[in-house]
């Protein structure tokens, strides 16, 4: 049996804002179609309007402002805090979110795949590439991330990989407590689970665009059986539209 523990928060999920199709209540139905026995966890707020089966630990509070002006991953953090230490939680755990999807069959191996977008050789250079995506504050953090990141495997001889794919993350929850423990991200924000790749990370692959399907809007004529075909969905609001619905409704059961 494997931990599948869902970071939570209600409030700006699209079945909150639209209640057309609960992304949370499909990301377990997806993991429990295409893992083994799995056991569902989700930390956070509670998961309103699930049909599944599924262990709610209550979070730490929201994070609502932060000096630091990065109180979305400050949240995240003390989430994560959360998961390290809660004896609910097994020894190792994949972290999921309400909006990725397993679309095939996957095994233990599959999620101990560290994927990433490229190498990072030099940072000014990759931030120019285009590859790396997101908004102002997005970017700030994650060059702050990625520098210190950088640094230690420079160190250490290994190469830097940009690991953000919004995949499911395979997570050794001693393996985190010793870097929770080890800096404060809460003074110095920083993604977590860049970090953590960054220590352990041993089993890097660049992901394509036929292990991912990453839906950002929807566009007429989209082919979803195409993007149904992947291992990996991760989407964003602008594509739940009824045809996509649909498609998941006739994928897990409507």
């Amino acid at each position: 049996m494997m931990d599948f523990v869902w970071q939570y928060i209600y409030g700006p999920s699209a079945w909150r804002k639209i209640g057309m199709f609960n992304e949370l209540e499909y990301s377990i139905r997806s993991v429990k179609k295409y893992f083994p026995d799995p056991r569902c966890i989700v930390l956070g707020d509670e998961p309103i309007g699930l049909k599944q089966d599924v262990i709610h630990i209550p979070g730490p509070s929201r994070v609502d402002e932060h000096y630091s002006k990065q109180k979305q991953h400050v949240d995240k953090l003390r989430k994560m805090t959360e998961m390290a230490n809660n004896p609910l939680i097994g020894d190792d755990f994949v972290l999921m979110y309400d909006d990725i999807f397993l679309l095939k069959e996957t095994s233990l191996d599959d999620l101990k795949i560290n994927w990433a977008r490229a190498e990072i050789n030099n940072i000014d250079d990759y931030m120019k590439s285009g590859l790396r995506l997101g908004d102002r504050s997005y970017k700030k953090i994650w060059r702050a991330t990625y520098e210190f990141i950088k640094m230690i495997r420079d160190s250490e001889g290994k190469k830097t990989y940009d690991w953000e794919t919004h995949t499911p993350r395979f997570i050794n929850k001693a393996k985190l407590r010793e870097l929770l423990n080890k800096w404060d991200l809460e003074t110095n924000p920083k993604i977590v689970t860049a970090i953590y790749d960054g220590y352990h990370a041993d089993n890097t692959k660049i992901i394509t665009k036929d292990i991912q399907s990453d839906l950002w809007t929807h566009k007429p004529g989209m082919d979803f059986d195409k993007e149904f075909n992947k291992h990996y969905m991760n989407i964003y609001d602008d594509i739940i539209v009824p045809e996509f619905v649909d498609k998941m409704a006739q994928k897990f059961g409507a």
